[in-house]
């Protein structure tokens, strides 16, 4: 009786642990089961976060190499990022791929920045500013795109600036341009300009209240489809009641650079004291913003000791 007793448990204890370890075994299966779902998920996630992190590194590079690469193309409309041989360019339309099993479908969109009067980033801002634009890249992916990741970012044509810069008038009148370089010309100036007495200067020979006026050749950026133009800049001194102020005209076409502007309209002066730079506007009639040629002119006047230039610079962005 002892022995059948005790065989009994015995055979008990086996259906015990053979019904654990059944539990046991599903449990696990299902826990690998969990892990091989998360571990794929977050595969996946990476992936995704790598191909938007490329797009996002291609659109850059392409904005940094020209700006209207991005610029030129239509609004808030999908394109996506393809090489040939190495070399990268936008294409209408969104990039669908499979990686590891997964589908993905991968585009971008570009859009214009408006800006308040504070000058900061506004959706409901009513100034435009063609030197800054919005990306947005978006990637779907997994079974029926179920999954996506978006990013967001703001470029701004800041990239590689470029200047503008005279620093001589000593090789006098005459170069109407277009040149890449003013060098030591200009194009016209009135009489009351001295250009040569001191060379890498100029001021008024006779100081009076009549005021004196340069006019620098036409300066060509390059840029086929417009530069961005920043900021102007002079150097020198007021001297005694004096007085500096500047017009810019500008122009897709170097035969048209004729008509010269202040911040706001032909009848006004961008007026900095020198040293310090005034930004140009980013819109309107008097914006100089996506246009090739540009060129100057200073008018010099006084009530006591004549003012002196001694450099001009026009900052811009290609």
């Amino acid at each position: 009786m002892i022995n059948n007793r005790f065989r009994g448990q015995s055979l008990l204890e086996a259906l015990l642990s053979i019904t654990l370890g059944v539990i046991l075994i599903g449990s696990s299966v299902g826990l690998i089961g969990v892990s091989l779902k998360t571990f794929n998920t977050a595969k996946q996630h990476l992936q995704a976060n790598s191909l938007i992190r490329q797009t996002a590194e291609v659109i850059q590079s392409l904005a940094n190499d020209n700006w209207h690469n991005i610029y030129d193309l239509t609004k808030n409309s999908n394109y996506y990022a393809t090489s040939t041989q190495n070399v990268w360019s936008f294409v209408s339309g969104q990039e669908i791929s499979t990686i590891n099993n997964v589908p993905y479908k991968r585009y971008f969109q570009v859009s214009n920045v408006n800006r308040n009067s504070s000058g900061n980033i506004d959706p409901a801002g009513t100034i435009d500013d063609p030197s800054t634009q919005k990306i947005s890249v978006f990637l779907n992916y997994g079974t029926n795109y179920v999954s996506s990741s978006t990013l967001i970012f703001y470029l701004t044509r800041s990239y590689n600036n470029q200047v503008f810069q005279q620093t001589d008038w000593s090789g006098g009148s005459g170069q109407t341009g277009p040149i890449s370089n003013p060098g030591n010309k200009f194009d016209t100036a009135d009489s009351n300009i001295n250009y040569a007495s001191t060379t890498g200067s100029i001021y008024m020979t006779t100081a009076t209240t009549t005021t004196a006026t340069l006019v620098s050749s036409i300066l060509d950026t390059g840029v086929s489809g417009g530069a961005g133009f920043n900021s102007l800049l002079w150097q020198g001194s007021l001297g005694t009641s004096g007085a500096v102020k500047f017009q810019i005209a500008f122009s897709t076409s170097s035969s048209t650079v004729n008509t010269f502007y202040g911040p706001t309209a032909t009848t006004d002066y961008y007026q900095p004291n020198p040293n310090v730079s005034v930004a140009f506007p980013t819109a309107g009639t008097a914006s100089p913003q996506n246009k090739r040629y540009i060129r100057y002119k200073v008018y010099l006047s006084t009530t006591g000791t004549t003012p002196q230039i001694n450099d001009i610079i026009i900052n811009w962005s290609p």
